[in-house]
């Protein structure tokens, strides 16, 4: 059955759920955007809708398949990516057909891409079927991936921030195909772990300040920047101790950071761990982030749901998460002395530090759970079953020339900047850099 047979039907009108292909394109793990899409696997309304899950992931294939649904794992690619080849026209028509063969197999209704690069090839697979096609941004795109991966040619794009939505405004999409939906948190799920007593597995003492921190340990999470700042506070004499909590490409690097600077009693690596909400409530000072770029914040969320105080840079979509002077401090981005002020602030303020946890738990449950969460995205996908120009035509839904133009006048603006960007040399005299 088309989806043309059921423009005008809400969802379970007809006693059968709809159908939804729910797409993953990422790295093979569990993070933020992954952990997302499990919760609202987990919690989607089954009476009404059917997920199914096609990914590139087979740790993420895994999880979804112990849910009870079908999910099937490829290998994706995509045309002008950041990877050779860049032109394997043979790898994208075979996703292509994939697509449409899944939505015909599992009579798909909507495809849910959450994140940027499905909607590259689902742009043709909805077009081909005539149903619609909603692409859910966890990160916010370079203008080169904005414009190569359609993001502009969806029925409806959806930022996990304001930041993220936007980014496409400014390109030109209309403001009716653009929306945000917050990040949801499983609220019992985190309330029902066991609280794990981490300075006695630390071996502290009841003077130390404990400082914790959680994420993939990757360049943009500004771990370096939140080690340097425990190194400063040790330098005036305050016996910070910061756990992290997490793994990733950049742990090396991390670990010598820490060695160079004879920090190594202080510092303590914990590596993955599946109890981070236990961990959280197991006598733990301060959360801190140091990233560099977030466009949400769900480690900053978590810990305030655990009533824990935190300190992060204002930067991207962290202010809607970190209430400033009610549920944490914000400062300055990639600034390890600004992030050093702000934790020996709350360090001499333990009575703030327990104001702002519970007043961060009482933001999470008002603002970020995934009940919320859910209602949102399945009042979305009614909105778009119900409304006959949401389905995706050959000849709909195209945004051409505004993203395109203000694309093309922005790479002119920054050539010019770059001809006329001025270096003040050590002899105080102007030059071009050509």
């Amino acid at each position: 059955m088309r989806y043309d047979d059921v423009t005008a039907k809400s969802p379970d009108s007809d006693g059968q759920p709809v159908g939804i292909l729910f797409v993953h394109y990422g790295d093979d793990w569990i993070r933020g955007s992954e952990r997302c899409l499990l919760d609202l696997l987990t919690h989607l309304n089954k009476e009404q809708f059917t997920p199914v899950l096609w990914c590139n992931s087979q740790i993420l294939a895994d999880e979804a398949s112990a849910l009870g649904i079908p999910v099937y794992c490829s290998k994706f690619s995509l045309l002008l990516g950041w990877q050779r080849p860049l032109f394997d026209i043979k790898a994208f028509g075979r996703l292509v057909s994939q697509g449409r063969k899944l939505v015909t197999t599992h009579q798909i209704k909507l495809i849910h891409a959450n994140s940027g690069g499905p909607n590259q090839w689902l742009n043709f697979v909805v077009r081909s079927e005539g149903i619609p096609l909603v692409a859910h941004l966890h990160a916010r795109y370079p203008l080169r991936d904005r414009l190569t991966l359609g993001l502009h040619q969806v029925a409806m794009v959806v930022g996990v921030s304001e930041p993220v939505a936007e980014q496409l405004r400014q390109d030109g999409s209309r403001a009716d195909r653009i929306r945000v939906i917050a990040n949801g948190i499983d609220a019992d799920k985190q309330d029902h772990q066991l609280p794990c007593d981490l300075r006695t597995m630390l071996g502290l003492r009841i003077q130390d300040f404990l400082i914790v921190t959680t994420g993939s340990l990757i360049e943009r999470k500004g771990i370096d920047l939140i080690i340097d700042a425990v190194e400063i506070m040790a330098g005036r004499g305050i016996p910070a101790h910061l756990a992290i909590i997490g793994d990733g490409p950049e742990r090396v690097r991390l670990e010598e950071q820490v060695r160079q600077l004879s920090m190594n009693d202080a510092i303590h690596f914990l590596g993955e761990r599946s109890n981070v909400a236990g961990l959280l409530r197991g006598g733990v000072d301060l959360f801190v982030s140091g990233a560099r770029e977030e466009v949400f914040g769900l480690a900053l969320a978590e810990a305030s749901l655990a009533g824990v105080a935190v300190v992060a840079p204002k930067v991207g979509g962290i202010p809607s998460v970190v209430v400033d002077g009610k549920t944490g401090l914000l400062v300055e981005p990639e600034n390890s002395n600004a992030l050093a002020d702000a934790m020996d602030v709350l360090y001499v303020m333990p009575e703030r530090r327990k104001l702002m946890g519970d007043a961060g738990r009482d933001h999470v449950l008002n603002n970020f759970t995934i009940a919320r969460n859910i209602q949102s995205f399945e009042e979305l996908y009614r909105q778009l079953l119900n409304t006959a120009a949401s389905q995706m035509r050959w000849y709909s839904h195209w945004q051409l020339r505004y993203p395109f133009l203000n694309g093309a006048k922005r790479l002119l603006h920054l050539a010019k900047a770059r001809l006329l960007k001025v270096d003040f040399g050590k002899q105080g005299r102007s030059q071009r850099v050509l």
